[in-house]
């Protein structure tokens, strides 16, 4: 028997349900064989168990990563507490006293209690000691972040609070209502599921941060928390994944310009605490417009003692920064700046509370501020689906801030910054800080300059400070309740100055380079126009318009050799190769400029493939016509010959008719019309080499530049090729690198085109060219020539056999070129 079939009978023979399993088994096998196939899985599986065995976890490995992981492991490791502690101990206390005040000011900015920035002051600076990888920069609350949460607070509170009023940057017809304090409202308003209509009241502007309800507070706090938390999970997010190369899309001119604008609105969001006016806050596009269309026409109830504080103050900080601090003079004999924010704050407070200048004069005070550090918690992230666009926009600009900033001071000492590390950082700094009540931080101009000229040396500098801050906030928080607003807006608008010095960039890059001037003025002006979210997103889409818009029209050339040498160069500085042309295009190729690259090359070259072929047709159909006519020409003569030898003979001898032939006449007469067809092929193809002879035999493309191609390039690529070998010309490729070549041959492009098109570099394809083309003596015919030859010859056979036929003529005129195509 058989043995397939005695198998098939034992195994129908067994248990029916274990034959069932085995079935099952043996087609799960093949599905997951089939799936291997299909998606590749099994080439993907068999370079991980390949790679496996590689992998290992030595005591070195652990070291580096954690090292890259915590930074701080590193730095402490080599730092010298007899070279750097006094001096890390003095910055910090110096950098401690500026983060008083502004975190103050700025919390203000964000439409928040100023004891928020204080905590943003606190939390992430110690976040940062860990994780950072900048040893200059200090962490901590920025006014461009600061302003762009508080736009997102006020815009979104404005929702909640105030459902029923339009949030258009249009002015209210009636003054906006503030929702009365009520647990069941402040408890509706956080799930965001309420169904009542909250009772309202009335008033003319919207409530400062001293007299905010405890509904408003906790939708506020809410608001910047989850905004906070959202764009340090996506700065997480991008640096776990090692997307710190992001920070290029966002170039220094498109910073300048963004920050510059941005100053506009933290000064304009200031300018109403100065003069003690009441002013309705906009939000949206074109609000710095209706901002102060309404500040103008309150400017009449300006607050006397508020304006005359703001001006003695804004005085005495701007002549001992100016005066003092940036002047090397005096510096000289002053061991670190004078700390004129802390001065002026705590002048400003005292002289508040005793003159009680809040009741006497109305004008507004910091107000409560509570004392201890905020237990981390999670009930203020209540909106995070709400804020998801804004974080996006918050977390970039926040990230490249801290991350240009690093770069600046980290070259002086030619140290590296990791762009990757300072995202994980900035990140965790922000999403840990969210839960222990601090707003988005980053790094500041100001106060990484006064920790660098202080003499700071490391992060050491943000322990110390953090300590001060949190004196502050854990005891003498209170005694700054009777203090100002106008006293912090003046701090905040004299440390925008290094903001206003950006306006220098727009001339320099003016003089510099168009498009980054473009960049700037654009990024600038929508910013100031539309606000600073779709300015950022305006400024990075004019920025990758120029990105897309270079790779289209990158620097062009048709290159020749340089006399003397092997050196290829542009034209302008070589002389050309005959019967060569060498082109270059300085940048990758794919989908968006493939057909840039074909059409620059015809236009630079010369050598449009269409018109040499219509310029081929003709130069073929002229020979074609000047061999039928020879032929022509020559068959009546032969029929005259034979027509007079005919009658010359009739009279000698007769004629005999109606001769058979025999198979032997008619095999040997074949075989004499295949010779003379053969012959006549080879004249008209040694004729039609003479007629077609291309201007250049080989085209080189100097591709040593470029480093991607995809699928669409390849495509077009090999049709160009094609193109050129209808009309004798044959393209080669020089300089191509390994990735494109391994692209080039995944594309199937060897399918139609061969190997030996692809060179080292230039001038070996120059000299394989030159040599090719002496042994060929000219270019060939490709075989779609031979064929449309072979047929025009049949035609103009048949046609003379009909002319023969009727004993007509053979007009004497060439017909028009193209009569027959």
């Amino acid at each position: 028997m058989d043995p397939d079939v005695r198998k098939t009978l034992m195994e129908l023979n067994r248990p029916r349900g274990k034959f069932r399993t085995q079935v099952l088994k043996k087609s799960q096998e093949k599905v997951r064989k089939n799936i291997k196939t299909t998606f590749g899985f099994s080439r993907v599986l068999k370079k991980i168990g390949e790679n496996i065995p590689k992998c290992s976890c030595t005591r070195q490995l652990s070291r580096a990563f954690c090292t890259e992981l915590f930074p701080f492991w590193g730095i402490m490791k080599k730092y010298s507490i007899r070279k750097y502690l006094l001096a890390d101990f003095v910055a910090g206390l110096t950098v401690g006293i500026i983060h008083i005040p502004q975190g103050m000011a700025y919390g203000l900015l964000t439409n928040l209690p100023p004891v928020y920035g204080l905590y943003t002051s606190f939390f992430p600076v110690i976040l940062y000691f860990f994780f950072g990888s900048s040893k200059k920069i200090s962490i901590g609350t920025y006014a461009v972040t600061s302003l762009m949460v508080g736009a997102v607070v006020q815009e979104k509170a404005d929702l909640y609070l105030r459902p029923h009023i339009s949030t258009t940057t249009m002015a209210p017809s009636v003054a906006p209502p503030i929702i009365n304090s009520t647990a069941e409202t402040a408890y509706s308003i956080m799930t965001a599921n309420t169904t009542e209509v909250p009772l309202i009241s009335t008033t003319r502007h919207h409530p400062t941060a001293a007299d905010l309800t405890d509904d408003e507070l906790r939708v506020r706090v809410g608001l910047a928390m989850s905004v906070t938390f959202m764009a340090g999970l996506i700065q997480l997010f991008l640096g776990s994944f090692r997307f710190g190369g992001l920070a290029s899309f966002m170039s220094d001119p498109l910073i300048s310009g963004f920050t510059t604008g941005a100053a506009i609105h933290v000064f304009t969001s200031q300018v109403k605490y100065l003069f003690g006016v009441q002013v309705f806050s906009y939000h949206g596009a074109f609000k710095m417009i209706y901002f102060y269309r309404d500040f103008f026409a309150v400017l009449n109830q300006v607050n006397p003692v508020a304006a005359v504080g703001s001006v003695t103050t804004i005085f005495v900080l701007i002549l001992i920064k100016e005066g003092i601090n940036n002047n090397p003079t005096c510096m000289k004999n002053l061991p670190v700046p004078i700390p004129v924010e802390l001065f002026v704050v705590i002048a400003g407070t005292v002289i508040s509370h005793y003159t009680k200048i809040n009741e006497k004069f109305d004008v507004e005070v910091v107000g409560h501020i509570p004392v201890g550090v905020p237990p981390p918690t999670l009930s203020h992230l209540g909106f995070i689906g709400d804020v998801v666009g804004d974080a996006i926009a918050v977390s970039f600009v926040a990230f490249a801030t801290s991350y240009a900033m690093a770069k600046i001071l980290a070259e002086k000492d030619k140290e590296e910054v990791n762009a990757n590390q300072e995202l994980v950082a900035n990140g965790l700094c922000n999403v840990i800080g969210a839960l222990f009540s601090s707003f988005c931080c980053s790094a500041s101009l100001s106060r990484s300059l006064v920790q660098e000229n202080s003499g700071g040396k490391t992060q050491v500098v943000g322990l110390v400070s953090s300590l001060l801050v949190f004196i502050v906030i854990a005891y003498i928080g209170p005694m700054f309740s009777s203090l100002p607003n106008c006293i912090l807006a003046c701090i905040v608008i004299v440390t925008l100055k290094g903001m206003f010095h950006q306006f220098h960039d727009m001339v320099f890059l003016w003089r510099l380079c168009k498009r980054d001037f473009a960049v700037w003025f654009v990024t600038f002006l929508a910013t100031i126009i539309l606000d600073a979210g779709l300015g950022l997103m305006v400024g990075v889409i004019f920025a990758l318009y120029f990105v897309l818009r270079n790779t289209q029209r990158p620097y062009i050339c048709a290159m020749g050799r340089v006399p003397g040498t092997n050196a290829y160069k542009d034209l302008k500085l070589s002389r050309t190769i005959p019967g060569i042309k060498i082109f270059r295009f300085d940048c990758n190729l794919y989908f968006a400029n493939a057909e840039q690259f074909r059409d620059r090359l015809y236009e630079r070259t010369g050598l449009n493939p269409k018109k040499l072929k219509t310029k081929k047709q003709k130069a073929l159909y002229k020979a074609l016509l000047q061999r039928k006519r020879e032929i022509e020409l020559a068959e009546i003569e032969e029929a005259a010959a034979l027509k007079k030898e005919k009658k010359q003979m009739k009279k000698r001898i007769t004629i005999e008719e109606d001769v058979e032939k025999d198979d032997d006449d008619d095999k040997s007469l074949t075989e004499e019309q295949q010779n003379e067809l053969q012959l006549e092929n080879g004249e008209m193809q040694t004729r039609f080499s003479r007629a077609w002879v291309p201007p250049v035999h080989t085209v080189v493309l100097d591709f040593s530049v470029i480093s991607y191609v995809d699928s669409v390039a390849v495509k077009i690529l090999s049709q160009i090729i094609m193109d050129y070998k209808e009309v004798g010309i044959k393209i080669f490729l020089a300089g191509c690198r390994e990735d494109v070549r391994k692209i080039i041959k995944k594309s199937e492009f060897y399918q139609t085109i061969d190997y030996n098109c692809l060179y080292f570099t230039i001038h070996e394809a120059v000299v394989i060219a030159q040599e090719l083309n002496q042994q060929v003596g000219g270019p060939p015919l490709s075989p779609k020539d031979v064929l449309m030859v072979e047929e025009e010859s049949r035609e103009a056979s048949a046609r003379l056999a009909a002319i023969s036929e009727s004993g007509e003529n053979y007009p004497g005129d060439i017909p028009q070129l193209g009569a027959s195509e």
